[in-house]
C-alpha cells in the first residue's frame, strides 16, 4: 500500500469518528493490523479493502486512488519487503512509535521522522572489572580465613575485604576516566580501621586522631566533581555501571 492512500485511511477513520480498534473490531482484526495500513507497512487483502469502503460509504475507486506513478509505487513496496530488526514494535493511535531490538531503543513520534535511539551498550571492560572484584572477593576470603587461623587475626582481619573494592574503583576511574569512580570512602574506612586495628595495633590508641581521614571524603569529591563539571564530564548515575549513549538519527 502506498503512502498516499495509507494517508487517505487515516483521513476517513478519523472524519468517521473511529479509533483503530473500532475499525479493527468492525472488520474482525487486531488493532495492530489497522495500524500497520495506515503506516504503509502493509496492504489489506480485496475482502477487507471491500469492507473499508463500504464502513466509509465510498467507493474503491476513491479509497484506492492514487497520483503516484508506478516507479513511485515499486519503489515504497520494496522499501517495505526489507527485512527488520527483530524485537518488539509498539504503536498506538496517534502513529507514535517504540521498537526495541539488539540495537537500541528507537522512539518515533507522530508528527515527524526523527528517530530517537537510545543505545543500549555491552560494556565489556566494565565486564572484566566486575569479574575480577568477584575473584578478589573470593581471595580476600582465602586471606581472611588464613590470617585468622594461622595468627588469629580474627577480630582484625576482616578488613581485607575492603581491597576488592578499593582496587577494582581504581580501575573503574581509570577505565571511566573519571575520578569520582574511585572509591574514596572505603579507603578512608580501611585506612581508619587499619591503622587502629593492625598498626601499630589497638595499644597505641589511635582511634581518636585518626577520624581525620575521613575528611578526605567530602574535600576529594569536591575536587574532582568541581573539575568534573569544569571539563563537562557528567558522572554516571546508573546501577549496574553500565553506559547508555543518547542517540539522534533519522531513520529514512
Amino acid at each position: 500500500m502506498t503512502i498516499e492512500i495509507a494517508d487517505r485511511l487515516i483521513k476517513l477513520r478519523k472524519k468517521n469518528g473511529y479509533s483503530q480498534e473500532e475499525v479493527a473490531d468492525k472488520l474482525g482484526l487486531s488493532r495492530q493490523a489497522v495500524s500497520k495500513w495506515e503506516r504503509a507497512e502493509a496492504s489489506p487483502d480485496t475482502d477487507n479493502l471491500i469492507c473499508l469502503a463500504k464502513l466509509y460509504n465510498i467507493s474503491l475507486d476513491e479509497l484506492l486512488s492514487t497520483d503516484q506513478d508506478i516507479d513511485t509505487i515499486v519503489k515504497e513496496q520494496v522499501k517495505k519487503e526489507e527485512p527488520k530488526a527483530e524485537g518488539i514494535h509498539i504503536v498506538d493511535d496517534e502513529g507514535n512509535e517504540v521498537r526495541v531490538g539488539k540495537g537500541g531503543i528507537y522512539c518515533k513520534d507522530h508528527k515527524g521522522p526523527e528517530y530517537h535511539r537510545k543505545h543500549i551498550v555491552e560494556d565489556k571492560g566494565m565486564r572484566i572489572i566486575n569479574i575480577v572484584e568477584g575473584c578478589l572477593f573470593v581471595l580476600a576470603t582465602v586471606a581472611y580465613v588464613i590470617l585468622g587461623a594461622i595468627l588469629g587475626m580474627w577480630w582484625n582481619a576482616w578488613v581485607v575485604f575492603f581491597l576488592p573494592d578499593i582496587l577494582c574503583s581504581i580501575a573503574r576511574a581509570i577505565y571511566r576516566r573519571n575520578a569520582n569512580k574511585f572509591n574514596i570512602t572505603f579507603v578512608a574506612i580501611f585506612a581508619f580501621f587499619f591503622v587502629c586495628m593492625i598498626i601499630p595495633g589497638t595499644k597505641a590508641n589511635l582511634w581518636h586522631p585518626m577520624w581525620v581521614v575521613f575528611l578526605s571524603i567530602p574535600v576529594y569529591h569536591s575536587i574532582f566533581g568541581s573539575i568534573n563539571k569544569i571539563i563537562g564530564k557528567e558522572e554516571d548515575e546508573d546501577k549496574d555501571d553500565d553506559d547508555d549513549e543518547d542517540d539522534d538519527e533519522k531513520d529514512n
